[in-house]
């Protein structure tokens, strides 16, 4: 029987699985929306190919198993990466109803010897492995006449007899055309369904214990299977054996990735302490040192999940371990610290992985302050006004070549000269153009931008940072192709052009337009796919996450797409993780030409919900020094009382409201604020007034007519839910579950997709196959390539001519039509951008895992904003004035604030949690020259990265708080710090701060002031060479064939 085990109702049940009916075996539609507890490792994070399949959890699945003992038939709910009736299962489960729950992961154990229809289950074996028909019915026939009636066939023997088979057949043919005819073993040993059951019959424990410790990395441990290894005399230093030996005798280095990254060159995650909880014989041999080294971890790891840091105190440590002995605690601590698993400064104990992503952001920093090799000669005015003024005609091209820069005895003279051409230019685009009022503080910031090599730009909604940004790269490159023309013209104008000349031309310019669009060399770039999709659309240009930035060097593509960079600009800056923004920063530097970075964003922000608080440490650092600008005005006439209220929030101060709106059970109808009120109160008296509130505002409030130009935001998912069930049935008329409790999508919804997806991956696939009837292999066209083949080691069809456009993280579309076609319901979408397409809904449900978006969790649409807001602030709880700040400033025109005015208030007054932070500290580190040089820094991960560079792990929500900078009245020496800087000039601070800086000046400069640049003018057509070229040249035969 099933043993009973624990509390709640859990059972363990260990049994076979049966063979799926009709009705089973597939995915729930009712859990398409995933808890947060089971991202452990968020797909978000993983490889943007194909590869990213093996590092998936399995969807949940209804499977049916038979206990053992009782015979008694179970029908489970839960996620099985294997579902074939060849395994058995060990798992705890609680009853709900009809159906059974899984509570974590099964333990996989093979049947060796099935005893009843072992021919069935046989049969079922070769069609996983994609045996070809015509050789199971040719086995099939042979074991019917070789094996004796009492005998059965069982997995140990099944590749012996499969050679006795082959060898039989092959000798039967005198002349045998295919070495692979009648070899079922070869497609066993290469599909995943027959690797999983060789590593069963080899490591039995990968199959009983991985499952549990790293239920994200089993199916690609079993992809590491090489029957040739396997069977060869190098058999010991095969990756699985030494994974097994691992498991059977030193389990607890599966709980620190750098040991197995280490011993397995690879990378396959961490197994959490928890999960060793689950197996008490793995416990037993673990001695206790790495047991309290592990205890100490995951206390580490969980600090920093839930409270924000990079580090905490030790004596903290010790505090949060009571049952653990100092001496014994301070001894796990060195061992980790040997193993490079945490770092110890002082007192202070670091998570490796966080504390080399702040110290390497630190040191890029440093470099390009210290290299400066690039700068931008513009009339600051004429940039923020011809912007203005040809936003709709100018080309949207985002790589621009870019003029460098190095220290040089020109004479001044001659670099005015240099910029001739540029003056003219500028002059001849502004020429019709009015000039408008300049806001000084994006004067600042362009100045800033074209002068250093690091800006920090800080600003509310509708304070123009992503327009400063726009504007001015859009100039240059308008510079560049207007001076490109005129070079042309000038050189046809002193010739008489051949028509070799105009050939070649043409090609070059050909050739140079689409090198341009292959290699950028200024990327724009956000932390999330909908920060990025939005930063495409204010801007007109090309935008990436910094995720595919990452993906994209580990493509294999080559050359790198990136190479060429020189400019980083990073939107949505409070929310960039400290390890993505590294890992970039490296990658960029070292193999790209990164020269400049700009950084975007709202310090007052929530900050990352991953490691560090990246966007206030910079800020501040660089404060002082001139180099962060924080734009101060709101150009949205609509919006001001909300930035004044903003600002009132930034000071914990409570906002003024133009209109307030009481609900109470008094009265059942409530009179709707006037259209001209943007910033509205509804004041609960008691939380279940909620519900009525939400149906007044949707029956009459100003704004929330149309769905797609308003959104409800909230602090927790029980209240959007609420809000969602509610919106459901008022702009759609239907409810969001259907009887069955699962999510039901219909024409009209308001949906978003809360996973990363290609389009080409979710079209339908009318696609025929492509097999060569003579290929005896298994099929991997686009039609029949699946999860599987990923998973056995085959290539994916190739996708490098298709469409990339996606479906981002955070996108909302709207349902335009809703039909079946050949048995598949396809919905037709639309974005916010008026895109349209259609996709299969089980891939949108799947994949793209799509969910109602009428309202939305305050931490899902930072980054995001909309024309009216609805804040639903709940249960103050853990909520600070950074939450009430971020979501109001959600809001382009309208806001409203539903909540108990106590809980309001208590949300305001609330200070934020002081995150800890290092990156300040690395930072004044590097400035004073404190740290180890560059390249060790850099060259001392280069041996660790290996597999875990291409996946990016989600690090624990981690940061350091930062100063509320927020002031009525900005005193003089804010209005300094924002004085635009030279890098001469603060030069002088650097040094002021103790900086021992290697003057590279020429000896007879007196001063860095008077150092000459000088403007290398490189243009993507050549024609810079042309502009220099005079009958005197050493070239004219060339020119002028006689």
């Amino acid at each position: 029987m099933a043993q009973l085990s624990g509390r709640g109702g859990y059972f363990k049940l260990r049994g076979s699985l049966l063979p799926i009916k009709t009705a089973t075996g597939k995915e729930e539609e009712a859990e398409v929306e995933e808890d947060d507890a089971d991202d452990a490792e968020p797909l978000d994070a993983l490889p943007e190919d194909s590869s990213q399949l093996a590092f998936c959890q399995p969807s949940r699945r209804t499977v049916i198993i038979k206990e053992e003992n009782s015979q008694k038939e179970y029908e489970v709910v839960g996620r099985f990466p294997f579902i074939d009736p060849w395994w058995k299962v060990n798992i705890k489960v609680k009853n709900a109803g009809s159906k059974y729950y899984v509570q974590g992961q099964p333990s996989y154990f093979l049947q060796t010897h099935p005893r009843n229809n072992w021919k069935a289950i046989i049969a079922l074996f070769f069609k996983a492995c994609k045996v070809p028909e015509d050789f199971k019915q040719a086995f099939f026939q042979w074991l019917h006449e070789w094996l004796p009636k009492s005998a059965s066939l069982n997995f140990e023997q099944l590749e012996e007899i499969l050679n006795r088979f082959m060898v039989s057949k092959r000798d039967s043919v005198k002349d045998p055309k295919n070495t692979r005819d009648f070899d079922i073993f070869h497609h066993i040993k290469n599909s995943y369904a027959g690797k999983a059951v060789l590593v069963a019959l080899n490591f039995p424990a990968i199959l009983e214990f991985l499952p549990t410790l790293l239920p994200y990395s089993m199916s690609s441990c079993i992809g590491w299977l090489d029957w040739s290894e396997i069977s060869s005399s190098e058999y010991e230093s095969d990756k699985l054996t030494k994974l097994n030996r691992i498991l059977t005798e030193e389990p607890w280095k599966l709980g620190f990735s750098t040991i197995t990254r280490k011993e397995l060159h690879t990378y396959i995650g961490e197994a959490p302490w928890r999960a060793f909880c689950e197996f008490t014989h793995l416990l037993d041999k673990i001695p206790a040192l790495q047991k309290n080294a592990l205890i100490i971890y995951a206390k580490l790891q969980k600090r920093c999940r839930d409270w924000g840091h990079t580090y905490e105190e030790q004596d903290e440590l010790m505090r949060m371990v009571p049952e653990m002995s100092t001496e014994h605690a301070e001894q796990s601590l060195a061992f980790m610290k040997d193993e490079k698993i945490v770092v110890i400064d002082g007192k202070l104990v670091f998570l490796q992985k966080l504390y080399e992503a702040e110290k390497n952001i630190a040191w890029v920093i440093y470099e390009l302050i210290k290299k400066n090799v690039l700068k931008f000669h513009v009339d600051v005015r004429k940039v923020l006004n011809s912007g203005a003024h040809t936003n709709n005609s100018e080309d949207p091209v985002a790589d621009n070549k870019l003029n460098e820069e190095e220290p040089c005895e020109m004479d001044q003279e001659e670099l005015n000269s240099v910029s001739d051409v540029q003056e003219n230019v500028e002059e001849t685009t502004n020429e019709t153009q009015c000039e408008t009022e300049v806001d000084p503080d994006q004067e600042n910031a362009v100045e800033l931008i074209c002068s250093n090599p690091v800006t920090i730009m800080s600003g509310k909604g509708g304070c123009g940072k992503t327009t400063v940004v726009s504007y001015l790269f859009r100039y240059l490159n308008r510079v560049e192709v207007e001076e490109a023309r005129r070079a042309c013209e000038d050189f046809e104008a002193d010739l008489d052009t051949s028509e070799e000349w105009e050939t070649s031309r043409s090609s070059s310019q050909l050739n140079s337009h689409a090198g341009r669009s292959e290699s950028p060399e200024v990327l724009f770039t956000a932390p999330t796919g909908r920060a990025a999709g939005l930063l495409r659309k204010k801007t007109d240009l090309p935008a990436y996450t910094l995720h595919q930035v990452v993906y994209s060097y580990y493509s294999g593509a080559k050359p790198w797409k990136f190479s060429k960079v020189k400019v980083l600009v990073v939107d949505e800056g409070s929310l960039v993780s400290v390890v993505v923004l590294s890992r970039v920063l490296q990658l960029l530097f070292r193999s790209a030409q990164l020269a400049k970075l700009v950084i975007l964003g709202d310090i007052r922000q929530l900050p990352s919900i991953e490691p560090g608080n990246m966007l206030c440490n910079v800020f501040e650092s660089l404060k002082s020094r001139g180099w962060s600008v924080e734009l101060r005005t709101n150009h949205r006439a609509e919006s001001q009382l909300i930035v004044d209220n903003s600002t009132r929030i930034s000071q914990r101060v409570y906002p003024e409201f133009d209109a307030v709106l009481r609900i109470s059970h008094q009265s059942k109808t409530w009179p709707m604020p006037s259209p001209e009120k943007k910033f509205i109160f509804v004041v609960l008296s008691s939380e279940d007034d909620l519900v009525p509130a939400v149906k007044a505002l949707l029956k009459g409030g100003p704004g929330l007519e149309d769905a797609e130009q308003s959104q409800f935001i909230s602090f927790r998912r029980k209240d959007c839910d609420i809000v969602n069930e509610l919106c459901c049935q008022h702009y759609s008329d239907h409810p969001m579950r259907n009887h069955k409790k699962q999510l039901q999508f219909q024409c009209g919804d308001k949906i978003c997709s809360t996973r990363n997806a290609y389009v080409r991956d979710l079209l339908p696939n009318d696609k025929s196959c492509t097999k060569n009837d003579k290929d005896s292999g298994p099929c991997v066209c686009d039609k029949c390539f699946t999860r599987e083949d990923c998973l056995s080691g085959r290539s994916p069809p190739s996708h490098e001519n298709d469409d990339d456009t996606r479906l981002c993280n955070g996108d909302i579309f709207f349902i335009e039509e809703d039909r079946e076609v050949d048995a598949r319901r396809l919905l037709t979408i639309r974005s916010t951008d008026n895109s349209t397409y259609t996709l299969l809904y089980r891939g949108l449900q799947r994949v793209s895992k799509i969910q109602h978006a009428w309202a939305r969790t305050i931490h899902t649409f930072q980054g995001s904003e909309e024309k009216t807001v609805v804040y639903v602030v709940g249960n103050a709880g853990r909520q600070n004035w950074q939450h009430v700040y971020t979501a109001v400033t959600r809001g382009r025109s309208r806001v409203y604030i539903v909540a108990e005015e106590a809980n309001l208030r208590k949300a305001i007054v609330k200070k934020e949690f002081p995150r800890k932070t290092y990156l300040q500290k690395h930072l004044q580190d590097a400035f004073m020259e404190k740290m180890d040089s560059f390249e060790e820094t850099f060259s001392s991960q280069r041996n660790v990265q290996g597999e875990e560079d291409k996946i990016c792990d989600s690090a624990t929500h981690v940061g350091n708080n930062c100063v509320n900078l927020e002031q009525a009245t900005v005193s003089d020496e804010i209005k300094d710090d924002n004085k635009v800087r030279t890098v001469e000039q603060a030069e002088l601070s650097l040094h002021s701060g103790g900086l021992k800086r290697q003057n590279n000046f020429p000896e007879d400069s007196s001063s860095p002031s008077k150092v000459i640049l000088i403007t290398e003018n490189n243009s993507p057509l050549g024609t810079h060479r042309l502009q220099n070229l005079t009958l005197e040249g050493p070239v004219p035969k060339k020119l002028f064939p006689l």
